[in-house]
């Protein structure tokens, strides 16, 4: 039983999840506690997972897996908590249900983001060992304070991790050629990054749900109602996308103005124009 590993009792869960009814049985939890011991697993590895258990309590590291355990378990129990309340006659509104279930993500990745700092200082997990960490090698920003300088992400580590894979996936199709011309002009690295910093923002906002996002992000759909609606949302999300990504093509276009060859590069069209101090004349 997944639960047992880490809570003995209802009371020890209680501890880490806000509002939870006492009369709550912890084997009743234990199927979307399975579904969130992957989700963390896939991301820390089931040897640094099991590791970080061994620890036991007082360790750093353990309290923030059973807070992350605890309220993401809760957040995929919401809509059957929903329905227990109904069968007891206790009315409760899908307002009140989805800023509970916000509020556990939000501590389920506040807990993750100080897991994985916590991990990333480490040397005796196998932390290096894992798949996400070996991909860093792969990555042109290799770290998530080097992306928070280029793009505000809260310095979410959960966040830089989970995209790992998105940017080495922008490298490979927009940027390699960028950073093999950029050795003979290293200044222009800078802006390369940061043209690949919101390219990654870019696909993760089409890929993502928007509660998984650092709040500088989430904050971009002044979302102050607690209600979310589908269409709006996504509708929103592509919007957003779309400006990041023009911005990001912006920025390659410049790169490509600073990269090429004066004596031998074309005009851009794009970029000159015709002055009326040019005097220039075309013939009929």
């Amino acid at each position: 039983m997944i639960l047992k590993d880490l809570f003995t009792d209802i009371s020890g869960f209680a501890e880490f999840v806000p509002g939870i009814d006492s009369n709550t049985n912890l084997s009743l939890l234990n199927s979307h506690a399975v579904t969130a011991y992957k989700r963390i697993a896939n991301i820390v590895s089931v040897p640094v997972y099991k590791k970080i258990i061994e620890k036991g309590a007082g360790d750093e590291l353990y309290y923030h897996l059973r807070t992350a355990l605890a309220n993401l378990t809760m957040a995929n129990d919401t809509v059957f908590d929903v329905l227990r309340k109904r069968k007891a006659n206790i009315d409760i509104y899908k307002s009140e249900q989805e800023a509970i279930r916000r509020a556990y993500y939000e501590n389920y990745y506040n807990a993750m983001d100080s897991l994985i700092a916590l991990l990333d200082s480490s040397e005796d997990l196998g932390w290096e060992d894992t798949r996400y960490y070996k991909m860093l090698d792969k990555l042109q920003i290799k770290t998530t304070e080097e992306f928070d300088l280029l793009y505000s992400i809260d310095l979410s580590y959960l966040f830089f991790f989970r995209c790992i894979p998105i940017q080495i996936e922008v490298l490979e199709e927009y940027l390699t050629g960028y950073l093999e011309r950029a050795k003979e002009k290293p200044s222009v690295l800078s802006l390369i990054n940061r043209a690949l910093a919101k390219m990654v923002v870019a696909v993760a906002l089409n890929r993502f749900d928007i509660l998984e996002f650092p709040s500088t992000i989430r904050n971009l759909f002044t979302d102050s109602k607690v209600m979310r609606y589908g269409t709006q949302e996504q509708d929103r999300l592509l919007i957003i996308s779309a400006e990041l990504r023009g911005q990001a093509n912006s920025l390659i276009k410049d790169i490509d103005l600073l990269l090429s060859d004066p004596q031998d590069s074309d005009i851009e069209t794009e970029t000159s124009f015709n002055q009326p101090e040019d005097k220039i004349q075309l013939m009929p």
